[in-house]
């Protein structure tokens, strides 16, 4: 049911009520003080036509006679009027005629002054007296009539406005700015308007903004998506075949914690049996990290194949970021060569986290310490090389400093020696699940929250009885 139905019902039954109360109030005197009214209305005419006629029958007996006349013509109750004379006996009322007797003094020393006797229509005066009473409830219906219709041309009139709002805030509801309360007069309903108005404009302006921000974004979005795709067109495809050479088994997990990472990872062949791999971490995150990161990667993997060992390769890749590095981003790198034949590692650090060989007994060891600044400071910079080396069945594991410094739900980083932990728990896995089970331990840690990209890359050097490279052999021959 609405409020307009609701206030109109509402009203016509208080009014009822209201015309209920009087007409039970006016009925109720009416039938227990008809006989009091009736006697007061009978004393006041009987008072007043005395007076009357007192007064000219002291003027002569003619004036008298012709006063009766003209007041009983006036007042049609009025049926005769005696001067009763001293001792004179005062005629009864009788079932049509009321009788009254009204003493009137000449003055204040008169000690008994004249009677004046009037005679009274029983039926004129009981008509008179119920005209009144009816009269009375008739003015309090037309009353309560004339309030009832009054209060619900307002309410509807109320309602009506309240409507016309109520219809322009479904109309934004559904989604259309544009509507408009009309603003009529200026009571708190046309005050309720205006801001009605006023909140409808700012409104249409919000939207708007919401729209272009996010077709902005969405634009946005989709360039990330694209750089994403560009990003993961760099990552290199299957290890390089070395024929005639142990297999070289590379894999690596990456997880960006937006869109565009700021790590990245190659590997690709050097000569007739070496394969660089290369993984770095460029400060910040999102797009400017993945822009340096493209420029970083192109620069070192080009450099790389010109023959260059590790130290040249970062020297002069270093040269060639720092000339222009206004943001002052800079990158930090880990670049090696990895000999097929014999195991051995020639790599060059760039201020990385250290590297693991998880042996093939279990045992942890940690290799490729830092042997220079990061890349893309300072431009006179120099960097030392360092070797190592893995046997057949170990593997070496890179990483980013995504996986040293995740925290715990208590804040408390993982560093070296969680890392060291979680390789001892891997088991004999080989190079994808190494890395896959190393990043799912460290995402775990870190909870729905993750602070930084991480990036993990296993290599591992293949048996000759693997079943892998059983397989593989077969495929190659």
């Amino acid at each position: 049911m609405s409020i307009r139905i609701k206030t109109i019902i509402g009203i016509v039954l208080i009014q009822v009520a209201a015309l209920g109360i009087v007409v039970w109030a006016n009925i109720d005197l009416l039938s227990k003080s008809n006989a009091e009214l009736f006697d007061d209305q009978a004393n006041a005419v009987a008072a007043l036509a005395a007076q009357r006629a007192w007064t000219a029958s002291r003027m002569s007996r003619e004036e008298f006679d012709e006063e009766v006349v003209r007041m009983q013509e006036a007042d049609p109750r009025l049926r005769w009027i005696r001067v009763i004379p001293p001792g004179g006996d005062v005629p009864e009322s009788t079932r049509d005629v009321l009788v009254r007797t009204v003493l009137i003094k000449g003055a204040e020393d008169d000690p008994e002054g004249d009677r004046i006797a009037v005679a009274l229509d029983r039926t004129s005066l009981n008509v008179a007296v119920d005209n009144a009473l009816f009269r009375s409830i008739g003015i309090a219906i037309l009353e309560i009539i004339a309030s009832i219709a009054f209060s619900l041309w307002l309410a509807n009139w109320l309602l009506g406005r309240l409507t016309t709002l109520q219809v322009a805030s479904r109309t934004i509801a559904e989604g259309d700015f544009t509507g408009r309360v009309p603003v009529e007069g200026a009571d708190e309903i046309a005050d309720t308007a205006v801001a009605f108005n006023t909140m409808a404009k700012k409104l249409a302006g919000l939207v708007d903004t919401v729209r272009r921000e996010t077709a902005r974004r969405e634009v946005m979005e989709g360039e990330l998506r694209v750089a994403r795709q560009i990003q993961d067109s760099l990552q290199p495809d299957a290890c390089p075949f070395f024929e005639g050479h142990p297999r070289i088994e590379i894999e690596a997990v990456e997880d960006p914690i937006q869109e565009v990472a700021g790590d990245f990872y190659d590997w690709f062949a050097i000569g007739d049996h070496h394969v660089a791999i290369v993984i770095a971490d460029v400060a910040g995150k999102g797009v400017p990290a993945g822009l340096l990161a493209a420029a970083c990667l192109t620069v070192v993997r080009t450099l790389a194949r010109t023959g260059l060992e590790p130290a040249e390769v970062l020297l002069r890749a270093n040269e060639q970021l720092s000339e222009r590095n206004r943001e002052q981003m800079f990158v930090s790198l880990t670049l090696l060569y990895l000999d097929a034949e014999t195991g051995e590692i020639t790599a060059a650090v760039a201020g990385h986290p250290a590297s693991r060989i998880l042996r093939s007994d279990g045992s942890v060891e940690r290799v490729l310490q830092g042997t220079g600044p990061i890349l893309g400071v300072l431009p006179d910079a120099r960097w030392d090389q360092v070797q190592a080396r893995i046997a057949v069945d170990d593997r070496l594991v890179l990483t980013t400093d995504g996986l040293l410094e995740a925290r715990d739900e208590g804040g408390t980083m993982l560093e070296d020696s969680g890392f060291d932990s979680l390789l001892e728990a891997v088991g004999s896995l080989d190079a994808g699940q190494t890395a896959r089970r190393l990043a799912w331990a460290v995402r775990t840690r870190e909870g729905e929250n993750p602070q930084d990209d991480l990036t993990v890359v296993v290599v591992r050097r293949v048996p000759e009885d693997d079943p892998d490279q059983a397989t593989w052999n077969r495929q190659g021959d």
